[in-house]
């Protein structure tokens, strides 16, 4: 099936709701970034249990079992880990959100700290 018969196959009110659609997908592409708060601290959970809580501005480099993981202005990223998709190592550097490894069972969240919680979050 080609696209000329897809498109074909399509009513105005499919077209109308998928362009509406690729405005809401680009507007929170722009938008949610501006407004989730950068984080204050870095959480990193193994196996569900809290292994350390860290000030995110602190440069520092952690091994957790057989992965690295890499604390450097006010970011951090997976070093290195011997999973086997690495997925965790091609999200980068982040400083606001998380890092979850799988395999490993590494949750890694930079998150706000208890003082500066309280106003309107990336939920709201």
């Amino acid at each position: 099936m080609s696209i000329a018969e897809i498109i074909r196959g399509t009513t105005l009110f499919d077209r109308i709701l998928l362009a509406v659609l690729f405005c809401v997908t680009g507007a929170s592409i722009i938008l949610v970034p501006l407004y989730l708060p950068r984080g204050g601290q870095l959480r990193i959970e193994v196996d569900n249990k809290l292994l350390y809580r860290l000030p995110i501005g602190q440069d520092k480099t952690i091994e957790i079992g057989h992965m690295t993981v890499e604390i450097k202005n006010g970011k951090v990223r997976v070093a290195d880990s011997d999973c086997p998709g690495k997925i965790c190592l091609r999200q980068g550097w982040i400083d606001r959100g998380s890092i979850v490894c799988l395999p490993n069972r590494v949750v890694i969240t930079v998150e706000e700290t208890p003082a500066a919680q309280g106003g309107v979050d990336a939920t709201t």
